[in-house]
């Protein structure tokens, strides 16, 4: 009987750490950045079901013509576009017939006539816009209605200024939408054909930041609230 000798051979496998560190760093991107992603995920989750934004909005105010009593020559007048009026300051006048004055504290938008032209009360002398009533017009979906209320948080921005945000707060929510006021029916129909239509109710918010908002009357706003 003869003896085999039986060889094993062992085979060890080398790591290279080169390999195994650049495996880690892959690792480590990975893992930041699904929690980069994640955290992003979370914020603009948050921004659009934490907030209504629309921007369907505008800067506005009352705008009050300035209406000669009768007809006459305007023999003085004392503004311009961009003068600063206050309540009950004397603009101008009209021969014959007194003076003109401002019923509000406010400043001028439109200025009609000329010195010496001949006036009527068809034709405004001059606009003037309310600066105390200064205020953003936005329209609201009646669907978000529920969620809103008077003295609630509200932040604003004018296209015009860019995007820096202006802080203030819901002080009137409409009773009817403007198309009602309007006498347009935009959604009820007794035909055979039927489309609902999501009415839009209008929403005045008074910005309390230190902003010359008179100077972008019925310019472009967009307005972002806090949901409760």
């Amino acid at each position: 009987m003869s003896n085999e000798k039986i060889t094993t051979t062992e085979t060890s496998e080398t790591i290279d750490p080169k390999k195994s560190g650049g495996k880690k760093v892959i690792a480590i991107i990975l893992l930041f950045t699904l929690i980069v992603g994640g955290i992003i995920g979370v914020y603009f989750f948050r921004q659009s079901t934490g907030y209504l934004t629309t921007g369907n909005a505008i800067v506005a105010t009352n705008l009050i013509p300035i209406v000669p009593p009768a007809p006459g020559r305007l023999d003085r007048l004392t503004i311009s576009e961009g003068s600063y009026v206050a309540r009950d300051e004397i603009i101008g006048r009209v021969e014959n017939f007194g003076h003109l004055r401002s019923p509000v504290d406010g400043v001028v938008v439109r200025v009609n006539a000329v010195l010496n032209q001949v006036v009527s009360p068809h034709e405004a002398v001059a606009v003037i816009a309310d600066i105390d009533n200064m205020h953003i017009r936005a329209n609201i979906e009646e669907t978000q209605l529920g969620r809103l209320q008077v003295g609630q948080r509200a932040y604003v921005t004018v296209d015009a200024i860019g995007r820096q945000w202006f802080a203030g707060y819901i002080s009137e929510i409409g009773r009817v939408t403007d198309a009602a006021l309007m006498g347009h029916m935009t959604s009820f129909t007794t035909g055979g054909t039927f489309t609902r239509v999501v009415q839009l109710i209008p929403i005045q918010i008074r910005v309390t930041d230190e902003v010359r908002l008179y100077n972008f009357i019925e310019l472009n706003a967009t307005v972002r609230i806090p949901l409760r």
